[in-house]
């Protein structure tokens, strides 16, 4: 017998996984459906105690105007060793939900893949939905090939035209019980009741479930992208940020104005980053932001920093919530100033019950925060990116956060220059000149002699390679139009004047010191690219550009460069702060 797409037979669900969000969502989602839910979990104390209690609750507190109490009783709930019975539920239904975390993924798609292989046995089996509910980024490829792993040939051709296996968005957190709740009902989940649950469409073998409460999108890669480095970002901020001022729960930091500055400040970065990236609008991006601010500033729910901040390791990884938005916002050309403290926040975490802070505070202990950021955050040609954390994290050791607040408008300054020495760089090349047309735009202080007279130092000195770096060179000579030795004054040598150019060019160097470890184009190269391109020649040309150099290689070494000219021209009073 063939099902084709559409035809539902029955209202049943599978639910593997019965935690907090397996109960206090899915569960709480397809009861209100009325759905008959079976759980699945590999925790035999919860499925035997949970199972013969028979209900559960949930609280579902949106604000203090808007709480819910929802009593859960239409449910079984069987223990992953209970073969027979579990084959059975999954024989029954055309749906299951997968809620687990990604530790258990393996074992997961061992046992789905078992029941696979006796499903694709019976003729008038109909096909079967998956909806993977999973906080990490894009998790279906993986979880397909570990089901995969474990299938005949038989059973992976039946998996892909038979299964669907669909992302979701999890945006409802649950969160710990108040002690009353949990005297009241053990398996108690308090949730902020966030409504929706937005489910990949194109990935769905069966018309998806018509219930309320199921939001489909044909753009799971990209909302999942948004959600995560929005919802996900800005809490990892008031986490890390929050501990940084020793407060123990999330609304302690968003009442705090450094650590709100900071958040809006990251939101706003990758929120720039998501329309350039994603074609997202700016009102639909309001909107959501909008959306994500509300549901974090919930005082009801009394979230704490250690478990919002919980897992570093991971949380830290290249791209997941803080790193994957500044390598977004790098890409785009975007400064990802408020992201890059909130990373370096998040080296500094420190939790002795969390093994994965307990890691990372041992490994900085004998390595500085640049080798820490190669190891955990998997980050190694974007050498600027790498500086920015390193830079943050020794300014926060040293002076903590209230800082932040105090210098937006020098932030703001050296944001701008760094955005307008990308843009030029990518789009009308030429390195030294890049830098200062950009440094002109932000200043105002336009210099088109300087422009003009820089035409052959692009490319390491006449696109050699040997020379000095455009961004440096471009750098030292639109510095030098505040600060240099002037041939008016050549009767007493200027050399105040021309000492202060000294010292401004020298700390330009060590910037790039600091960063590139030269200030020479070629060795620039090999930290960006991991090699040297002579530009002479167009077949080397090409590739260079075929290897980003155009995109974000030197396009970023030239908004590094602007904005670090901006700072010096700020700290040493030439422009108002």
């Amino acid at each position: 017998m063939s099902f084709p797409r559409g035809k539902i037979l029955n209202n049943n669900i599978v639910i593997w996984g019965a935690g907090k969000i397996g109960r206090g969502f899915i569960g709480d989602l397809f009861y209100r459906a009325g759905y008959q839910i079976t759980f699945i979990d590999a925790d035999k104390k919860l499925t035997e105690t949970l199972g013969a209690q028979g209900f559960y609750t949930v609280y579902n507190l949106r604000s203090e105007a808007d709480q819910e109490k929802k009593l859960i009783d239409r449910f079984s709930i069987l223990h992953f060793e209970e073969r027979i019975k579990v084959q059975a539920a999954l024989n029954s239904t055309q749906l299951m939900a997968v809620v687990v975390f990604p530790p258990a993924f393996e074992d997961t798609a061992k046992r789905i893949a078992e029941h696979i292989e006796e499903r694709r046995l019976r003729k008038d089996a109909p096909p079967l939905d998956i909806i993977l509910c999973a906080n990490i980024h894009h998790p279906e490829p993986g979880f397909r090939k570990l089901i995969d792993s474990f299938l005949s040939e038989e059973g992976e051709k039946y998996l892909r035209q038979n299964v669907g296996i669909a992302e979701s968005l999890i945006i409802r957190m649950a969160v710990e019980p108040t002690d009353e709740m949990k005297k009241e009902d053990p398996f108690v989940v308090m949730t902020n009741g966030y409504k929706l649950l937005t489910v990949d469409k194109k990935a769905l073998k069966n018309n998806p479930p018509d219930i309320e409460g199921i939001r489909l999108t044909e753009r799971i890669a990209s909302e999942e992208i948004r959600k995560m480095y929005t919802y996900n970002m800005v809490h990892a901020v008031y986490a890390y940020l929050g501990k940084l001022k020793n407060y123990t729960t999330v609304m302690e930091s968003i009442n705090d104005k450094a650590v709100q500055s900071a958040a809006l400040g990251a939101l706003e970065e990758v929120s720039r980053a998501l329309q350039k990236e994603y074609n997202f609008t700016e009102q639909e991006m309001n909107r959501w932001n909008q959306e994500v601010l509300e549901n974090m500033a919930n005082p009801i729910l009394r979230d704490t920093i250690n478990r919002v901040g919980g897992d570093p390791k991971r949380k830290l990884q290249n791209k997941d919530r803080l790193i994957g938005p500044a390598m977004l916002c790098r890409k785009n050309g975007i400064m990802p100033y408020y992201l890059t403290i909130a990373i370096a926040c998040g080296y500094m975490f420190t939790n002795p019950e969390d093994s994965s802070s307990v890691e990372i505070q041992d490994y900085l202990k004998t390595y500085d925060i640049k080798n820490a950021v190669r190891r955990y955050s998997d980050i190694h040609y974007e050498v600027d990116l790498i500086q920015q954390i390193s830079e943050k994290f020794i300014k926060l050791k040293k002076h903590g956060l209230d800082w932040i607040k105090k210098e937006e408008p020098v932030i703001n300054a050296v944001k701008n220059a760094y955005e307008r020495g990308f843009s030029n760089e990518l789009n009308i090349r030429g390195c030294a000149q890049c830098a200062i047309r950009a440094l002109g735009e932000a200043t105002g202080k336009v210099e088109k002699g300087l422009f003009q007279a820089a035409s052959g130092l692009s490319g390491g000195i006449a696109i050699i390679g040997d020379g000095s770096c455009g961004g440096y060179t471009g750098g030292v000579l639109y510095m030098g139009s505040y600060a240099g030795r002037r041939l008016d004054y050549l009767d007493d040598g200027d050399k105040i004047a021309q000492y202060k150019s000294y010292e401004m060019s020298q700390k330009l160097h060590d910037r790039f010191m600091e960063t590139y470890w030269s200030v020479t184009c070629s060795e620039i190269h090999k930290q960006i690219f991991g090699k040297a391109y002579s530009l002479r020649t167009k077949a080397v040309r090409n590739d260079f550009e075929e290897a980003g150099g155009h995109l974000d290689k030197c396009t970023t070494v030239i908004a590094m460069a602007s904005s670090w000219v901006m700072e010096l021209l700020m700290e040493e009073g030439f422009i108002l702060k």
